[in-house]
């Protein structure tokens, strides 16, 4: 028996430690979603939470980045928005100590340990790139809704300076894996995995990549123009339109702003490109007596990842069982929030973009790190199961093994209260007081916003859709 300690020790005794010392991750042995799930079902509806009291361990665990965008975020679409700026402050705070960090701290040294003995969900959560951006992104509108105009072109900047850092980020990170799987032999795919993963192409291929999205661009665009910064608003709603170019607000957007700019020629490029929004007066700017209504629509949840498990051959231990995290969200068209005034229709909104894609895609690009550190986590837990059956015979086979079974879980982790899909609207109205009707098919009843078109001004509407509830917030900027 007291080989049978050591072996087991040596299989379990570093995980236990890692644990009790707090290296390991919160979600290590309990699948994410369903820790997420109160705040979620709390939204679609409409019942409250005691943000005083929700997740307070979870978000001073080592995954404090992922449980404070959670509650930042719920914060956030039930109109607090002071404990939401909060909350993405500390998650900001958080990755930008990780990201500054000279040297590999004891910690993570211990987390690398624990996930090569136990799962990938014992590694601390970063924040995927697409995650990182619309961070900043929602800080952003934090500050709008407090009309701290300041505050949202830092938080702009930053989202869009995160576009590019996510990316090299990424590629280093695959780097990082091709040098660990030449170091130690192994080949970063699994035979049964890519062609579970092609099954997401279809959701993936809706982008180019998951770092950049038209809707922080917009976002960032709108809000240079209230700076008075149209310049800097041309260049991102130009990027914004590069990424997403059906939108037909955003194509009236860059003419309206390349004719008031006078980019002569790049307006008759521009006119040539979208030619139906030169025919639908592409000015929105307010004339006199008028205002713009911009209504941003985020509808739904983003998906949550599911788990598949793929037993490979590992020499001296036969099959090892080894979890992938894998999306089975299948494509649908996003469903467009309609807006009326005294039953007249002025519109409806249009796709700006699509979350669930950027975190498929996310996924997607990273398959090839996953499939090395489960390679390599495979290989480990064989060794383990073949020194247990050496020293213990049967028994040290079977008890290594059902470790191995019990321990082996898919990293399920992801921002889950983001929408599944971003629309906007924009429009001019003649100035005054409106009680705005907005519907949509999958909303319980329709859903009236007060709103206020001041003269020459810009008011924002923001919607959100969480199952069968509507969270409307309206910013006047006269």
């Amino acid at each position: 028996m007291n080989v049978f300690l050591k072996v087991l020790w040596r299989a379990t005794g570093p995980v236990t430690f890692l644990v009790m010392t707090g290296c390991a991750s919160t979600s290590t042995f309990t699948p994410y979603p369903g820790q997420i799930k109160p705040l979620m079902t709390s939204l679609a509806n409409r019942t409250p939470v005691d943000l005083s009291q929700c997740l307070l361990s979870e978000c001073k665990s080592n995954d404090l980045i992922l449980y404070n965008m959670e509650r930042g975020r719920y914060a956030q679409v039930v109109g607090n928005s002071d404990a939401s700026l909060a909350d993405f402050s500390t998650s900001m705070a958080k990755m930008s100590d990780n990201d500054q960090k000279a040297l590999i701290s004891a910690s993570d040294v211990g987390a690398q340990v624990a996930a090569t003995l136990v799962n990938d969900n014992a590694i601390p959560y970063e924040g995927e790139g697409y995650e990182r951006v619309l961070l900043h992104h929602y800080q952003a509108l934090n500050y709008l809704k407090k009309k701290n105009l300041e505050g949202a072109g830092v938080e702009v900047r930053r989202a869009n300076a995160e576009q590019n850092e996510s990316l090299q980020r990424f590629e280093k990170e695959i780097d990082r894996a091709r040098e660990e799987a030449t170091e130690k032999n192994v080949r970063g795919s699994v035979s049964g995995v890519d062609g579970q993963y092609a099954q997401m192409d279809e959701v993936a291929g809706k982008v180019k990549n998951s770092f950049q999205n038209a809707y922080t661009f917009y976002v960032s665009g709108f809000i240079y123009e209230l700076l008075q910064q149209p310049n800097d608003a041309y260049i991102d709603y130009k990027k914004a339109l590069e990424i997403y170019p059906g939108n037909r607000y955003l194509q009236r957007d860059v003419l309206r702003l390349a004719a008031g700019l006078q980019m002569d020629d790049e307006l008759q490029e521009l006119k040539k490109r979208f030619p139906a929004a030169v025919k639908k007066n592409f000015s929105t700017a307010a004339g006199s007596g008028s205002g713009e209504l911009l209504v941003v629509f985020e509808d739904g949840f983003v998906p949550q990842k599911h788990e598949i498990k793929i037993p490979i051959p590992i020499s001296r231990s036969g099959l090892i069982s080894i979890a992938f995290p894998i999306y089975k969200e299948k494509w649908s068209a996003p469903v467009p929030l309609r807006i009326l005034d005294n039953n007249t229709v002025i519109g409806s909104t249009e796709p700006i973009c699509d979350v669930r894609a950027l975190a498929v895609k996310a996924l997607k690009e990273k398959a090839p790190v996953i499939a090395t550190r489960q390679i390599i986590r495979a290989v480990a837990k064989g060794v383990t199961t073949a020194e247990a059956k050496k020293q213990l015979g049967d028994f040290g086979e079977l008890a290594s093994s059902l470790w191995n079974l019990v321990s082996e879980s898919a990293d399920l982790r992801s921002w889950l209260t983001l929408p599944a899909n971003a629309q906007i609207l924009r429009t001019t109205l003649p100035f005054g007081s409106y009680k705005l009707a907005l519907q949509h098919p999958m909303a319980s009843g329709v859903t009236y916003a007060d709103v206020e078109i001041p003269v020459s001004g810009k008011t924002v509407v923001q919607v959100v859709r969480t199952g069968g509830q509507l969270y409307v917030s309206v910013t006047p900027f006269p």
